[in-house]
């Protein structure tokens, strides 16, 4: 008599379609990042605890600090005027950081293929990179206006270099036995460029963006510095003169939020776009 193994019987599950190993790249990255997220959020509410213990033992004048609490209720009060502020502030950052991603990305790609145009363009790059980028703000205003372009302008200009430098380095630091593999399988410049090379730079490539990603924030509050009506930088300038630390550190609070957020958004990106970087850990 024939017996059937319980564990191969029909109807019951395959060991291989449910298995954990097949899932443990994508689970790795979700626990990955919110393990990284709870972090970050455990770490922000504890410095907000330290900064109201502070205000409450110390007691200075409201035109001097005020606490968390203060900010949260100015929040609480307004919350479609801090909404309306922070979505402005945040297209102008979005704005920003696409144009600076794919010129910088460009531009790092170019200082590697052509030696030639890295001996000008790199330390012109260098130099422009030094002149602070308040300097720049009048005169992106001057070429642009004073609407929504100039300040995405501005979030560009400071977007732009980390993912110039962090490409170019990616793209140098690909090891020479897979340039000479490509060669001896008669792959085209092409391909190299597209199946080695720039795979091999993504790593460098998201750790620029990264670090953009936060600088185009700043770069869209710069340039509402400057010559803003609207946005939480206009938020920020009006509170300042008037004396309202309250709102002021409220939208403080939402700027550090819009930045984290967009922060863990391009490092979930990079997790996708990665899973061997995040399996190999």
């Amino acid at each position: 008599m024939v017996t059937s193994n319980p564990d191969t019987a029909a109807g019951a599950p395959v060991a291989t379609m449910t298995s954990p190993a097949v899932r443990t790249p994508r689970a790795m990255i979700h626990r990955d990042t919110l393990i990284t997220a709870a972090k970050a959020v455990a770490g922000m509410v504890g410095l907000l605890t330290l900064w109201q213990l502070a205000v409450l033992v110390a007691k200075p004048p409201e035109f001097i600090l005020v606490g968390p609490i203060d900010a949260f209720a100015e929040l609480a009060k307004r919350p479609e005027y801090f909404a309306n502020n922070a979505y402005i502030t945040l297209q102008e950052a979005l704005a920003g950081f696409v144009l600076g991603t794919a010129l910088g990305v460009a531009c790092g790609a170019l200082l590697h293929y052509s030696p030639t145009l890295r001996t000008f363009l790199y330390p012109a790059l260098v130099a422009i990179d030094t002149i602070p980028k308040v300097a720049l703000a009048p005169l992106f205003i001057v070429w642009f206006g004073f609407g929504f372009e100039s300040k995405a302008f501005v979030a560009m200009a400071i977007a732009f270099f980390p993912l110039v430098i962090n490409t170019y380095d990616g793209l140098a630091s690909v090891p020479h036995e897979l340039k000479e593999l490509a060669r001896i399988n008669r792959a085209s410049s092409f391909q190299r460029m597209t199946k080695i090379e720039f795979i091999y730079a993504l790593p460098s490539v998201f750790s620029g963006a990264k670090i953009s990603i936060s600088l185009a924030v700043g770069g869209a509050v710069v340039g509402e510095f400057i010559a803003g009506s609207k946005g939480l930088g206009y938020v920020i300038m009006l509170a300042n003169s008037q004396v309202d630390l309250a709102s002021m550190f409220a939208a403080f609070m939402v700027l550090a939020s819009i930045a984290l957020i967009l922060f863990f958004v391009v490092d979930l990106a990079g997790r996708k776009l990665m899973p061997w970087k995040t399996h190999a850990k």
